[in-house]
């Protein structure tokens, strides 16, 4: 059995599986359901169109390999995407990001990066639970002056849809849990189904721009002390890159709540403490390899990687080319 799985590999196995009549799945109204056959996996994902522009996933299963899906580019009107992670993860690479995304259980993440090339890479044997969203800019009422509440990127992208890249995560709320759950759960068949779960899905929505607005505010009203803080805690972190601490030490070292932290460096430097740590042990390894004086498994030591098979994982994500391949052009 392969190991690593692109996405058209995967769909592949899963037609053959479908042509011996070894997958479970079904198409009923705007509903369309896939149990995963034993060759794949276990669980299974079901995908419900609720109105035009409106589009609920929903996921609980568990591959046995490695699931590498490419995007070759996302579409100029590429809608506004929500996914709710209750177990589970992946590992997300956009060239509109500035670094490497973890998705992480216990985490929402709301983004919309029209025109991008994107590899999502989900690891083998862990369950992953998730609700997935994609809702049309048409389908978010009209504001008016209100959507000035929203980060500007959010309310360009629903005034003007494909002009504008964002990607925000947040901690899921007990009251989103509680919805979620709901989706899961749903006790209801027919049109009472689908009325349900459109009104859970529009709830989620409200919760998502209530957090935003209330995270927004927040950055935006950094004292300069607050400030002078965050980029301290930068300068620890590139200091300290071959033994970096703990974001709660981190945090307890500049007198910062981990909260005020993380959104600190997202409104100041456009990714997560440690997203920016990543971009600063690559851009330091790739001067390395530039002046030729240090071999990779030396680079890799010097920017604080222990394994050189990390490193290079590491280093070809971020400049889609192996540190060997790199070392020699130069």
């Amino acid at each position: 059995m392969v190991n690593v799985l692109t996405n058209d590999e995967f769909f592949e196995i899963l037609g053959e599986c479908r042509a011996n009549g070894e997958v479970v799945d079904y198409t009923e109204g705007t509903e369309q359901f896939c149990e995963l056959p034993s060759k794949l996996g276990q669980g299974y994902w079901r995908t419900i169109q609720l109105r035009p522009g409106i589009q609920l996933q929903v996921l609980d299963l568990e591959k046995h390999q490695v699931h590498i899906h490419h995007v070759r580019q996302h579409p100029q009107n590429m809608p506004l995407t929500l996914s709710y992670y209750l177990s589970g993860g992946c590992t997300l690479d956009n060239d509109g990001l500035n670094a490497s995304i973890e998705e992480l259980a216990g985490n929402s993440y709301w983004y919309c990066l029209p025109n991008t090339a994107e590899t999502e890479r989900y690891e083998s044997r862990q369950r992953i639970r998730k609700v997935h969203l994609q809702i049309s800019p048409d389908c978010i009422p009209a504001f008016g002056d209100s959507l000035q509440e929203l980060p500007s990127d959010i309310g360009q992208a629903i005034e003007q849809p494909g002009n504008s890249l964002f990607h925000y995560n947040s901690t899921i709320t007990p009251q989103q849990q509680q919805a979620l759950k709901q989706i899961f759960c749903c006790p209801f068949q027919g049109i009472t189904r689908q009325v349900y779960l459109e009104a859970k899905v529009l709830e989620l929505v409200a919760l998502q721009l209530n957090q935003l607005i209330a995270d927004d505010c927040s950055a935006k009203n950094l004292a300069t002390s607050d400030v002078d803080r965050i980029y301290q805690a930068r300068e620890i972190l590139i200091r300290n890159m071959a033994h970096p601490p703990s974001l709660p030490e981190l945090a307890r070292r500049v007198q910062l709540n981990e909260r005020k932290l993380k959104q600190g460096f997202q409104q100041m430097f456009g990714t997560t403490v440690f997203g920016c740590l990543y971009h600063y042990r690559m851009q330091q390894a790739r001067e390395l390899l530039t002046v030729g004086h240090f071999n990779i498994q030396e680079a890799a030591q010097c920017v604080g990687y222990a394994s050189r098979s990390s490193f290079v994982a590491a280093f070809k994500k971020k400049f889609k080319v192996s540190p060997s391949h790199f070392r020699r052009s130069n």
